[in-house]
């Protein structure tokens, strides 16, 4: 189908009754409808940074902000394409449930219970955020892992064998040789 509809384009093209502008916005139309929905909203956010960098290498924006939103943007864009988005997504079914968590085989500093509620999942280029709060009532705390491998998400909770690094509440964790990097295990 998208094949035929391209075919007709490039033809309208050769005869000249399409102008470019209209061939363009098909052809991009007809890509974008094979993307899922984040990937659109990525590429979104990669044209929108490459455009104000170049806007502003242009000069014809000068504000000296304008580099460091263009690189948000892109590298925002760049992060719903990878797999740790991909992971962030499948992760998302666990916000408000209760977990255990173990970080390299222990429980986590400070908190001898470690059972909290998933208050948010989210990928930031190659890392993966959760927000965990303490259970029973408590603020949610930052758990980052960096560039997570080897993830397996059953019913019963989520586990990362391997990470480069973990961190909870901005302090990195001590790697433990031979334990996995994460382990949820769903409560309730």
């Amino acid at each position: 189908m998208l094949l035929k509809s391209a075919c007709l384009v490039l033809a309208f093209r050769r005869n000249r009754e399409c102008p470019p502008a209209v061939t363009a916005m098909v052809l991009a139309a007809m890509y974008t409808a094979t993307m899922k929905r984040r990937q659109v909203v990525g590429l979104a956010l990669i044209v929108a940074g490459i455009a104000s960098g170049l806007l502003w290498a242009t000069g014809r924006v000068l504000h000296p902000f304008v580099p460091v939103i263009a690189l948000f943007l892109f590298l925002a864009g760049a992060s719903f394409f990878g797999k740790v988005g991909k992971f962030a997504e499948k992760m998302r079914p666990l916000v408000g449930k209760n977990v255990r968590v173990q970080i390299w085989g222990l429980e986590l500093p400070g908190n001898s219970d470690s059972e909290f509620s998933v208050h948010s999942v989210q990928a930031v280029g190659p890392g993966l955020h959760v927000y965990l709060r303490p259970l029973p009532d408590g603020s949610p705390t930052h758990l980052k892992i960096a560039q997570p491998r080897d993830t397996t998400i059953g019913e019963i909770g989520v586990e990362i064998g391997k990470a480069k690094y973990v961190q909870w509440a901005g302090k990195k964790i001590k790697k433990a040789e031979g334990e996995k990097a994460l382990v949820f295990i769903v409560t309730g």
